[in-house]
């Protein structure tokens, strides 16, 4: 259980998505009521007199399908392809996120404004197959792995993670709201008096720079909250890169 914690705190940070916004009728998958999206800095999110914004129609029949049950194999096996950012999906092609380093700096505790430790962490992202951005997540001695997609049968993000120490598997669901604001809702946890969601805002055009907000409740209470800033450091090293995408 103690491994399972730097994960899940782990998958409480991390977030991606695209700058074309998508309106949500402000329910989960599960068709609970959510929280009323708000930015990193904790100020309402712009909106359009609650209108909504259809995500742009894709040509999706010869993308690789999704699996039926994403494994730990199934997302080590996609962090071994090399990355190729050609034809990537709509939905991730306007370079929100650049392929690369990233430094992250995390702020946590165990509610706002209460900050209990600030940690450093590294994340090496990648495109793979078309439809994923695929990232290794480096946090001292703590590693892992997460896939995100985008869902067109369900018509929302997905985004699974990874220890390679363990068999079990976090996943999270996304859905848009304004422009560069995205909400995840964790949907999987091993506790059932859990809840975390998490909101990513994207400040910079040229993909270089977003913040993110994680938050965890046990039954309506808050028990963990962090805050996240993530800047692009460098270039994708080679080692990662096709030759066939060059």
């Amino acid at each position: 259980m103690k491994k399972l914690l730097p994960l899940l705190s782990c998958l409480l940070l991390v977030g991606c998505g695209e700058k074309k916004g998508v309106g949500d009728n402000g329910q989960t998958d599960t068709g609970s009521a959510i929280e009323k999206p708000t930015a990193p800095n904790e100020s309402e999110a712009p909106s359009v007199d609650g209108a909504t914004v259809e995500l742009p129609a894709n040509e999706v029949a010869d993308l690789p399908a999704l699996p039926e049950t994403v494994t730990k194999e199934f997302i080590m096996g996609l962090w071994a392809k090399p990355h190729d950012g050609r034809d990537i999906i709509k939905e991730f092609a306007d370079d929100q996120l650049r392929e690369g380093i990233w430094k992250v700096i995390s702020n946590r505790g165990p509610r706002r404004g209460e900050i209990a430790q600030t940690i450093g962490a590294t994340m090496t992202l990648k495109m793979i197959d078309r439809r994923y951005q695929v990232w290794e997540w480096r946090e001292g001695e703590f590693l892992s792995y997460t896939v995100a997609t985008y869902d067109y049968d369900a018509s929302r993000y997905r985004w699974w993670g990874a220890s390679p120490e363990e068999t079990s598997i976090f996943e999270h669901s996304g859905r848009r709201y304004w422009r560069n604001l995205i909400e995840w809702k964790a949907v999987n946890l091993p506790d059932p008096e859990l809840q975390s969601t998490m909101r990513t805002t994207f400040i910079s055009e040229d993909g270089k720079r977003f913040k993110v907000i994680g938050k965890a409740k046990r039954n309506g209470e808050v028990v963990s909250y962090s805050t996240s800033e993530f800047s692009w450091h460098s270039e994708l090293p080679e080692e990662h890169r096709s030759r066939e995408a060059k």
